[in-house]
This record gives C-alpha cells, structure tokens and sequence, in this order.
C-alpha cells in the first residue's frame, strides 16, 4: 500500500507523519489523510523529490502513483518567520492507520 511506503520514507529521513490529517482537495472536498511535516529549514519541493526517488525504486506500481497526483501541502505558521509545510495525500482518501 502507497501508505505504508510514505511512513517508510518517512522514517527513513526524519520527516514526522501525521497519521490523520484533515486537508481538502483541490475542488474543496475534505479527507482523512497521510501526511508528513516539512520543517522550515528543509524545502519541500526536495522533499517531494526524494519521495518521488524512493518510490521509483522500490518499483511500485503505477496504479499506485496516481494517488500521488492530488499532493497538496499546507502551512502551518508557528511564528511570522517559520512555517512547516505539511505536505498531504488528499487521493489516499478516508486513510486509517
């Protein structure tokens, strides 16, 4: 499951997983999803980049890619400086650990 291959990532390179994220697509509609924290002094572009690597070579299937399509990422402002991304899977719909 494409779940279970992100909190691998994850654990992986020290992102912090977010098992139960609210976020909406991008038509408004709200989901439980799998997510992951992109502190401030990482870029999240990268992150999503290593993501995209990781899964390249574990050789996933490409049905499995597309829940990758509708990624988003939220801010999370702790102060007016820093701010955490936190990037969500708004296609791996209804998700419970």
């Amino acid at each position: 499951m494409l779940a279970d291959l992100i909190r691998e990532f994850c654990n992986t390179n020290n992102y912090e997983v977010i098992e139960n994220y609210s976020g909406s697509t991008f038509l408004g509609e709200m989901v439980t999803t799998l997510a992951f924290i992109v502190k401030p002094d990482r870029n999240f572009f990268d992150a999503l980049e290593q993501l995209s690597s990781f899964l390249a070579a574990k050789e996933i299937d490409d049905s499995a890619i597309e829940e990758l399509e509708g990624t988003n990422v939220d801010y999370v402002y702790t102060d007016s400086v820093d701010a955490d991304a936190v990037v969500y899977f708004p296609f791996i719909k209804d998700y419970h650990p």
